[in-house]
């Protein structure tokens, strides 16, 4: 019953990631990087709970990807690996996905670039694939 209810959680927030990820990539054909971002940020959102409801049958009331992130690698040390912050671009580029998800949308202020968001989407991708794999193996 367990397993059923992880393949459940795992088909539904895996491919509601993936149609954000879809949608990251149509708004950066488009220049809208800004959109872009935001839908990115959801993406990444989506990856992480779909992990945690999979793995612990938990998904926390937060769209902060830090945290999120964090409680992604109490499951699997691997997550560390998904955002590096060894050089300042890499700690920016993360900032910038993290405050997507209200900045991205209501703050006129907010720019990210079309090589941020390359190397963003890049980084998600990695996280697509390691949650594919992890979940696989639970589901």
């Amino acid at each position: 019953e367990v397993r059923d209810i992880a393949k459940v959680d795992y088909d539904h927030w895996f491919k509601s990631a993936e149609v954000f990820l879809a949608q990251c990539e149509n708004a950066f054909k488009l220049g809208e990087l800004k959109n872009a971002a935001f839908q990115l940020h959801q993406a990444t959102e989506n990856f992480y709970n779909c992990v945690l409801l999979v793995l612990t049958g938990y998904k926390p009331k937060t769209h902060d990807l830090l945290d999120l992130n964090q409680l992604c690698a109490t499951q699997s040390n691997d997550f560390l690996t998904i955002f590096p912050c060894a050089t300042e671009e890499q700690k920016e580029s993360f900032k910038l996905l993290n405050k997507a998800y209200i900045d991205a949308r209501y703050n006129k202020h907010y720019n990210i670039t079309k090589e941020q968001l390359e190397y963003l989407v890049g980084r998600v991708e990695r996280l697509k694939e390691l949650v594919a794999r992890i979940c696989g193996e639970r589901v």
